[in-house]
C-alpha cells in the first residue's frame, strides 16, 4: 500500500476579491467612495472636501482618511507617506463640477468627480463606458516597506443601475 502525502492548502479569502464580511463606511452625500486591502479590513475613505460656501474645493476637491476599522472605526488621517506615495492624489479641475485625479501610486488610470443631481460622485471608465465607482480593492503581498500590489479591483455601477466591475492585475 502506497501512502501520499497531500499539501495543506492555505488560501489567503483576500486573494480572490474583496471578502464579503469587510464593513463598509457609512454612506451619506459626500462620501466619493472608499480603498480597502487585504492586509486588513480597515479601509481609506474619499469624500467631497467642501469649502466654508458648500462647493466644492478647487485645490483639494477630495478629504481622504482612514477608517480603521481594527480600532473600533476611530477615524485617522493620512500619515505624510501614505498620502505621497499611496494613497494621495493629484487632480485638476475641469469645470466648477467637474474634476479629473489619479491616485499618486497608480497614475495610468485616471478618475472623475463629477455633479450628478445634488451630489457629487467618482468616476471612471470601464469597457468602453463611464461607471460610478463605489469602492476599491487592492490585494498586495507585504515584503518590507512598500507592498507589491498584485491586483485593483474596482465596484461601481452603471448608468442604468446595473453592476460594474473591472479588475487591473499590476504587473
Amino acid at each position: 500500500m502506497r501512502h501520499e502525502l497531500k499539501k495543506k492548502v492555505f488560501v489567503d479569502p483576500g486573494s480572490t476579491g474583496r471578502p464579503s464580511w469587510y464593513p463598509e463606511p457609512d454612506q451619506d452625500d459626500d462620501l466619493l467612495f472608499y480603498i480597502q486591502r487585504n492586509q486588513n479590513e480597515d479601509a481609506i475613505v474619499y469624500r467631497v472636501n467642501r469649502t466654508s460656501g458648500g462647493l466644492i474645493s478647487r485645490d483639494l476637491p477630495m478629504d481622504a482618511y482612514w477608517i480603521k476599522f481594527t480600532n473600533g472605526g476611530e477615524r485617522r488621517e493620512l500619515n505624510a507617506i501614505q498620502s505621497k506615495l499611496a494613497y494621495g492624489y493629484e487632480s485638476e479641475m475641469i469645470s466648477p463640477e467637474l474634476f479629473r485625479f489619479r491616485f499618486v501610486a497608480y497614475k495610468s488610470l485616471q478618475f472623475y468627480i463629477a455633479k450628478k443631481e445634488d451630489q457629487y460622485i467618482a468616476q471612471c471608465e470601464m469597457e468602453g463606458e463611464i461607471v460610478q465607482i463605489n469602492n476599491i480593492y487592492v490585494y498586495a503581498l507585504e515584503f518590507g516597506v512598500f507592498p507589491d500590489v498584485k491586483y485593483i479591483e474596482l465596484y461601481g455601477e452603471r448608468a442604468d443601475g446595473t453592476f460594474a466591475y473591472r479588475k487591473i492585475d499590476v504587473e
